[in-house]
C-alpha cells in the first residue's frame, strides 16, 4: 500500500509507503484534531487507554508545534509499514537557503559537493540529491534501541534554494535497509509542473 501526499505548497508530491499520518502545521486547530483522530485510531477508546491517549496526543502536539516553530512546510508520522507491522518514524520538511560556500556558477552536483563535503551524492529522477546518515543508539525507557536519522538535501527546480528532507527513525535494526527505503521515497519526489 502507497499514498501519493501532495506538499502544502502544492510544488511537489512524494509517495509513501505503508500507512502515514500527514499533520498540517498551518492551523493549530486542525494539527490538534488531526493528532487526536490518529492517537484515537492508534491507542483505542475506553478509559483504560485514556492517560496512554492523553500523554501520547500531548507528545505529538507538542512535537507539531516544534517542527512548525522551526519553519517545517510538511511533518509526517508513519504509523505502520505494511499491515500490521508498525513502523515509527518522523518525516518533516523545510526549504533551506544553498549554503555560502555553494557558488551559482557550478554545476548542481559539484554546488551540492562543496556545500556538504560528507554527503553521498545520489543520482535521483529529479536530479543531483545529496544525503546524510547517522546510525546511533537512544536510550528509551531503561533500555538503549538503535536509531536512524537521514537528511536529504534537494534542489528545487528554478529556483535558489533546496528542499530538506529529514528524516528519523528510532528503533531500526538495520541502518542500511532503511536508508535504501528512505533514498526510494525521496527518490518518488514528482515537482509539479507550475512549481517548475
Amino acid at each position: 500500500m502507497t499514498r501519493e501526499v501532495v506538499s502544502p505548497d502544492q510544488t511537489y508530491s512524494i509517495i509513501l509507503p505503508g500507512t502515514w499520518a500527514v499533520i498540517p502545521l498551518q492551523d493549530e486547530a486542525a494539527m490538534t484534531k488531526r493528532i487526536v483522530a490518529m492517537v484515537k485510531k492508534q491507542v483505542g477508546g475506553g478509559d483504560r487507554a485514556a492517560r496512554l491517549r492523553r500523554q501520547t496526543r500531548d507528545e505529538f502536539v507538542k512535537t507539531a508545534q516544534q517542527a512548525r516553530d522551526a519553519g517545517a512546510t510538511s511533518f509526517a508520522l508513519s504509523l505502520e509499514l505494511m499491515p500490521g507491522i508498525p513502523f515509527p518514524a518522523a518525516m518533516l520538511s523545510t526549504i533551506e537557503s544553498w549554503p555560502v560556500l555553494a557558488s551559482a556558477e557550478l554545476a548542481v552536483a559539484d554546488r551540492l559537493r562543496a556545500a556538504l563535503p560528507g554527503a553521498v551524492l545520489l543520482e535521483h529522477q529529479s536530479g543531483p540529491v545529496a544525503r546524510e546518515s547517522e546510525a546511533a543508539q537512544q536510550r528509551v525507557g531503561g533500555e538503549k534501541v538503535p536509531s536512524l536519522r537521514v537528511v536529504y538535501w534537494v534542489p528545487r527546480p528554478h529556483s535558489d534554494d533546496l528542499l530538506r528532507i529529514t528524516i528519523s527513525a528510532p528503533m531500526v535494526e538495520s541502518p542500511e535497509l532503511f536508508t535504501e527505503l528512505f533514498d526510494a521515497i525521496v527518490d518518488s519526489i514528482t515537482w509539479k509542473a507550475d512549481s517548475i
